[in-house]
């Protein structure tokens, strides 16, 4: 029985290094893989880029100019104004919403790749009204 048992543990000591051969080979292929895998697409990040640089435009227009005022006076033209300055690199237009729908236009635009920043306020100087200004922003590829 001595002489069974020492084969059968070299037989035992073999196949489990058979076995983590077999564990590491699938470890660096699984590693190859994720490596030499296509990088995700850039332009994701990109527009996340356009609407953080225009909802800071926004904060800055609200912090040093009058985004407050144009928005209560439902005046777009002037919130396109202020931006102007700001935003200089993409097509942009504004609309203004309060609670239940929009009180300007919404802008027409021709292009299917839009991204809208909203830009919420409660008001002016002791006058509640609630206001969204949504600023649609297209021209970037």
């Amino acid at each position: 029985m001595v002489v069974k048992m020492k084969i059968m543990n070299g037989s035992l000591k073999g196949s489990f290094y058979v076995l983590e051969a077999a564990i590491a080979a699938i470890m660096m292929i699984s590693t190859i893989a994720y490596v030499l895998q296509e990088p995700p697409e850039a332009l994701e990040l990109s527009k996340v880029n356009y609407k953080l640089k225009v909802y800071d435009a926004l904060k800055i227009c609200d912090t040093v100019g009058d985004l407050r005022k144009n928005t209560l006076d439902n005046n777009a033209a002037g919130i396109r104004g202020e931006l102007s300055s700001y935003i200089t690199f993409l097509d942009y237009d504004v609309a203004i919403y309060n609670t239940t729908s929009n009180i300007t236009a919404v802008p027409t635009i021709s292009s299917d790749n839009v991204l809208t920043v909203s830009y919420f306020l409660a008001g002016h100087v002791g006058n509640y009204t609630a206001r969204e200004v949504r600023v649609f922003v297209w021209g970037f590829d």
